[in-house]
């Protein structure tokens, strides 16, 4: 086992290759610093840590991600209170990590963000081969990016304090998942589509979390984490059927060729089409 000492409260832990060098690291966020560890084999699988791959951004780190840039390197995306994003690449040689390489972010908001969370599943082709990005301001405002193109943005009526991902409909794309203070959960599908669900208490939120997860042997299912004072409520094994508003058009049926029978009265047409859309 192995432990961190940090002179200020840890807020923020992400493990992913954010260094490039094909193993994961564990980066932290301490106030204003960003640092990067790495397990050692010559160390008994200890965290090792060094200097320069710290990073200082004199501002308060309100949330980071990683994301997948279309050069396949993984880049750390840093959200600032009142600064704006910052990303970063690391500069690798032969001899191991060198620098850090910021990376021209165009995405700008009027109002601080609150969080981000990259590496948004979709197979959906676009014009850029980075990964999406979702980016969520403390005035609930929800945009989408992709590499340097904003693909929308949607104003949800509550402020949101944590933003994660996960396939709730088992289309092969990420839905956007954000909660808000009171537990208002939205999911927002890549068209846009949006669905909420309201926590069952009436309690403030203390922290939120989603995923795939496991429970017991069945393998990991879609899950829903809420944590309120004293109790941690799991919603286990959730899906949904699809985000988006289902018509005729989105059945495999011929409908116009099984209502052209003679035999089948107009209220027989009813109940048929009824039936098939309740299947």
């Amino acid at each position: 086992s192995s432990g961190i000492n940090a002179e200020y409260g840890i807020a923020q832990l992400v493990i992913a290759d954010v260094t490039n060098r094909g193993a994961n690291d564990l980066v932290v966020v301490l106030d204003t610093v960003v640092r990067t560890y790495s397990w050692d084999s010559d160390s008994d699988d200890r965290l090792v840590h060094q200097e320069k791959q710290s990073y200082d951004f004199r501002r308060e780190v309100a949330a980071i991600t990683v994301n997948t840039l279309s050069d396949g390197q993984t880049s750390l995306i840093v959200c600032i209170p009142h600064d704006g994003i910052r990303v970063l690449k690391a500069i690798r040689s032969d001899s191991g990590f060198e620098d850090w390489e910021p990376v021209t972010q165009v995405a700008k908001f009027t109002s601080p963000v609150r969080d981000v969370i990259g590496n948004i599943g979709s197979n959906v082709a676009g014009d850029s081969d980075d990964c999406m990005v979702s980016f969520v301001t403390l005035e609930g405002l929800l945009t989408m990016y992709r590499g340097d193109q904003e693909l929308w943005s949607l104003q949800l009526d509550k402020p949101i304090f944590a933003l994660l991902k996960m396939d709730i409909d088992n289309d092969d794309n990420d839905e956007v998942v954000a909660c808000s203070w009171d537990g208002l959960t939205f999911f927002v599908d890549h068209k846009k589509n949006i669905c909420k669900y309201k926590f069952e208490e009436n309690v403030a939120i203390r922290g939120f979390c989603a995923g795939l997860y496991a429970i017991g042997s069945d393998g990991n299912k879609p899950a829903l984490v809420y944590i309120t004072n004293g109790h941690v409520v799991i919603y286990y094994n959730v899906e949904l059927t699809s985000l988006g508003v289902q018509t005729l058009n989105d059945y495999p049926f011929d409908f116009g060729s099984i209502c052209d029978h003679s035999e089948i009265t107009g209220e027989h047409r009813v109940k048929l089409i009824r039936n098939l859309l309740t299947t």
